[in-house]
């Protein structure tokens, strides 16, 4: 993008959400260091629920890992290792919760190949889940992707599919309790991440100083509008087709009526210096 890495004192990810998130809900967070995230990751959900029942049963939870394949399959570490087995999703229906990175194939274990499936079956196993409600940590909540000229189905796209399913199946019952989002539009990424600068500046952060820069007005400006950071969306990404079909105010107006929470500061063709 034409910026000068010495600008930057960090990043942190919907993968390192997820990572933090499991091994705090295992009581083994402190083990490498890692800080929780957010507060509620000792707070009692679905999720967090029967991560603990798995470890207090058998001393790891068992894990369905939903990963890539063409695009490099997901490497857990040692430390998420230690705290959860992941089973064959095909064959083991007696999982405490389903780990979500990826949409290409299912997971066997780190040094072992992923089992490549397609969309269709991975949707099928996605819906079955919620409908026996096993929860979910969604470890990346987009829902595409862009990939050259082509939209890239991403994990996001999996825990909407499972919500619509839940939903279907359970009306007593909330969704959003059993699908955990680390990332945009979820708290849990804002969370850590103006945490992580106010250590490093060591002090509170000035929220009218932070712009969140995103193409996603799903997930990167309405996750910014609800943690109260102006946003800066970029018109040439995963909506480009749209803008050039109705303009980037026709597609921003035509959002922000049916998100009333969201707002956009600014946008602009492409984020680069």
């Amino acid at each position: 993008m034409g910026f000068n890495a010495a600008w930057f004192a960090g990043a942190r990810t919907s993968g390192y959400c997820a990572k933090a998130f499991i091994l705090a809900a295992a009581a083994n967070a402190v083990s490498n260091g890692m800080s929780f995230p957010t507060t509620d990751v000792t707070l009692s959900c679905p999720v967090r629920d029967a991560i603990v029942r798995g470890v207090e049963r058998r001393g790891k939870a068992k894990c369905a890992h939903v990963t890539w394949s063409v695009r490099g399959a997901i490497t857990l570490g040692d430390d998420v290792n230690a705290v959860i087995d992941v089973v064959d999703a095909a064959s083991d229906d007696d999982v405490d919760f389903i780990l979500i990175h990826g949409t290409e194939a299912f997971g066997r274990g780190d040094g072992a190949d992923a089992i490549e499936t397609s969309i269709d079956d991975i949707k099928a196993f996605v819906e079955r889940s919620a409908r026996r409600r096993v929860p979910v940590v969604v470890a990346n909540p987009d829902f595409v992707t862009v990939s050259g000229d082509a939209l890239v189905t991403m994990p996001g796209t999996l825990g909407k599919w499972y919500t619509d399913a839940f939903d279907c199946a359970d009306v007593t019952s909330s969704a959003s309790s059993y699908v955990r989002l680390m990332g945009k539009p979820d708290a849990i990424i804002y969370d850590a991440l103006l945490r992580d600068v106010e250590q490093t500046a060591g002090t509170s952060v000035d929220k009218t100083r932070v712009l969140a820069v995103g193409d996603s007005l799903e997930h990167d400006i309405v996750g910014a509008s609800r943690a109260g950071i102006d946003a800066l969306f970029i018109r040439d990404g995963i909506h480009a087709a749209d803008v050039a079909r109705h303009g980037a105010e026709g597609v921003v107006d035509a959002f922000l009526a049916r998100n009333v929470e969201a707002r956009v500061k600014f946008h602009t063709a492409k984020f680069q210096w």
